[in-house]
């Protein structure tokens, strides 16, 4: 870490996500091909270079939301398929991307004429994926749309239709998501009746490859377990898998408050005994204790929201924000600052500014400018000088 002069930084594990790869390629066993998904800058590991790790192991198709993720990657060197997700609606974003020779997402009429008029005047040849709604409500191609635009691309030597695909809503609700896969089959149906042959049929995402292998069928979409983490949910969990990403900082200063003393602003906690006060360079502006505000999914949702906030404001123990200092974990204290945050550390503890201080954030809410430091076999890379990555080669 003597190569960095930033006080916070993360630290990715090329070992975990080799492991994590090889155990989910073991699970296909070769019967479906991999779509590895690196959207939101590949759940917060760095898209450029997991994407790099992950082809020195033979993975050939990565998946993104927008089409600037996907440029990124092109800059970074990765030729490999890259699909998007979301639809280009603009002429000149669209013709970026198909210079770029991203695959494109059809969602509807419009993209299907676009990208047909565009593909022909650049002459230029352009892989394309339908996308089909089955209950998401985003958007898709529904069943009643899908042939006539088909027949688009008919006389276009351009466009190969390459994939076909549905997102599912609610992947652990068993009967949702049947009756989900039995809509997309009523279109392949469909197809398959008009003599339509579409290579990759997808609609398994990380949750729908664990809990339902029939619905598996050409490809599977796989982001969450590359990370690390199986996705929310009861479901089966048949692999070990390892977590790649550790958030760091270091002690900044120390000093001691009698018990009695308040913390922070507002006061909001008070000291139960003697302690000291270890000051960490990390705040709301770096992603610490953000939550994502979506509203509760049910009422035993909101119930569980609410009774941790209860618990959290009378300082519950198992509430609150922990950090680990040498192998141990200490608690935050008081309102997190913007920049800054307060760990209340026993008298007895020995600890000096510098120490490092590992604290678990929410990955995908990282302030984008904090450095990430690749290792591999405990052994820090170097500063690459053309961006925020630090690096190991093979």
């Amino acid at each position: 870490m003597q190569n960095l002069n930033d006080n916070k930084w993360v630290e990715i594990d090329i070992s975990a996500v080799k492991h994590n790869l090889q155990v989910i390629q073991n699970g296909l066993a070769g019967k479906s091909r991999l779509i590895a998904v690196l959207k939101a800058d590949a759940y917060g590991h760095g898209a450029a270079d997991v994407a790099r790790i992950l082809y020195q192991k033979g993975v050939e198709f990565f998946a993104v939301t927008y089409l600037e993720e996907a440029l990124e990657l092109r800059k970074a060197g990765i030729s490999s398929s890259i699909i998007l997700f979301s639809p280009v609606i603009g002429e000149e974003e669209l013709k970026v991307a198909i210079e770029n020779n991203i695959t494109l997402t059809i969602t509807s009429l419009y993209d299907a004429n676009l990208i047909d008029t565009l593909s022909r005047q650049l002459k230029i040849t352009v892989d394309a994926h339908f996308k089909i709604d089955t209950g998401l409500g985003r958007f898709g191609i529904p069943l009643a749309e899908i042939l006539d635009i088909y027949k688009i691309f008919l006389d276009n030597p351009y466009v190969f239709i390459e994939g076909i695909y549905t997102h599912m809503a609610e992947a652990s609700n068993k009967k949702y998501t049947l009756k989900q896969f039995t809509r997309f089959k009523k279109v392949l149906d469909l197809l398959e009746d008009n003599d339509i042959v579409i290579p990759i049929k997808h609609c398994a995402n990380s949750t729908v490859f664990l809990k339902y292998p029939e619905m598996c069928l050409d490809a599977v979409r796989i982001g969450t377990l590359l990370s690390g983490q199986y996705p929310v949910g009861e479901m089966p969990h048949p692999f070990i898998l390892q977590e790649p990403f550790a958030f760091k900082t270091r002690i900044i200063s120390i000093n001691e408050a009698a018990k009695g003393n308040f913390l922070g602003y507002f006061r909001t906690y008070r000291l139960k005994e003697d302690a000291k006060i270890a000051i960490i360079p990390v705040g709301f502006r770096d992603g610490l204790n953000l939550e994502v505000a979506n509203p509760p999914t049910d009422f035993w949702d909101l119930l569980k929201i609410l009774i941790r906030t209860f618990l959290r404001y009378f300082n519950w123990p198992r509430f609150i924000p922990r950090v680990k200092i040498k192998g141990e974990y200490y608690p935050l204290r008081g309102k997190i600052f913007m920049q800054m945050a307060l760990v209340e550390i026993p008298l007895h503890i020995d600890i000096k500014v510098g120490d490092i201080v590992e604290v678990a954030m929410r990955k995908t809410l990282i302030a984008g400018d904090i450095k990430r430091l690749y290792i591999k076999d405990g052994l820090p890379g170097k500063v690459r000088e053309d961006d925020k990555t630090v690096y190991v080669t093979e």
